[in-house]
């Protein structure tokens, strides 16, 4: 009955790397990016960067194993036509610059020729399997269809559903349904994450929640969509907003993501900006290395 221990479930995680955003201070503080076999949610008000992370992550899951990559692929589930080729040109384009400069930095460690040959711009864009989903039927085919990729041996490493409070909370108006359904989306994610190392990545809405106290304007919170029950089937939650800090003109591109669920992180907030080239670190837009 018991197949295994502590022991070996702690070596076969120090084995596994995550996936870097490209902020230092975020991959740090998550130890090395977004875990795999976990689900993380990101969480925020539209226009906080969440499908940016999404698009980042599905370029950078393609970074190759000897700088430090997961060179696999990507599921990117789509519910809101968030999705931009031209975003993951943008990012795609950076990526690879970076990669062939960190080559050169030290030639005698690389074999650029080696490493960048199945790395390219037509390479990343073939690896990210889009499909856009009306409606939580659609995402459970489609999550089936991954089932039977990846027992097959085809490398997903990256399964993104951008947003999955967009289609639970605009196709099914009862909670104890949304309930229901969400457990038998996150179940079979959970099982991917687990079995072949997946980077399960789900985005998330805020709403407002009315809590009991009798102080004027106290009884409103802002919290994460989809509800309590929820919140237990997720392992890391990330909350993304801007930096509004002074309001100052120049913090326009500037976002705060706040770590407060994880199984290894205390909560913690890092500062990160969004440029042209992608996430980047907020110090002159730093990209870490990988």
């Amino acid at each position: 009955m018991f197949q295994t221990s502590a022991l070996d479930l702690w070596k076969e995680e120090c084995e596994r790397i995550g996936i870097l955003t490209f902020c230092k201070d975020l991959d740090l503080a998550l130890g090395t990016g977004i875990a795999q076999g976990l689900i993380t949610e990101l969480c925020g008000r539209p226009g906080s960067g969440k499908t940016q992370f999404c698009l980042q992550l599905s370029v950078n899951v393609q970074i190759p194993h000897q700088l430090g990559g997961l060179e696999g692929r990507v599921a990117y589930l789509d519910t809101k036509y968030g999705f931009s080729p031209q975003r993951i040109q943008d990012m795609a384009k950076a990526c690879l610059d970076h990669c062939t400069k960190l080559i050169a930095s030290v030639p005698h460690k690389y074999n650029a020729q080696e490493i960048m040959a199945g790395f390219t711009m037509d390479s990343i864009m073939n690896n990210i399997l889009y499909t856009h989903v009306r409606n939580c039927s659609h995402i459970m085919e489609a999550i089936a269809v991954l089932q039977n990729k990846c027992y097959a041996g085809e490398k997903i490493k990256l399964i993104i559903i951008d947003s999955l409070s967009f289609v639970v909370r605009n196709t099914i108006p009862r909670t104890l349904e949304r309930v229901k359904r969400l457990h038998e989306i996150l179940t079979p994610l959970h099982k991917l994450a687990h079995r072949f190392g997946c980077v399960v990545v789900v985005t998330n809405d805020l709403t407002t929640k009315i809590t009991d106290s009798k102080k004027p304007f106290d009884n409103i919170q802002i919290v994460p969509a989809l509800g309590e029950s929820h919140s237990h089937k997720i392992n890391q939650r990330i909350i993304l907003g801007r930096d509004d800090t002074n309001g100052q003109q120049q913090h326009l591109n500037r976002y705060i993501a706040s770590i407060v669920k994880s199984p290894t992180t205390p909560p913690i907030s890092v500062a990160f900006i969004i440029e042209t080239a992608g996430i980047r670190d907020v110090r002159q837009g730093r990209t870490q290395a990988p």
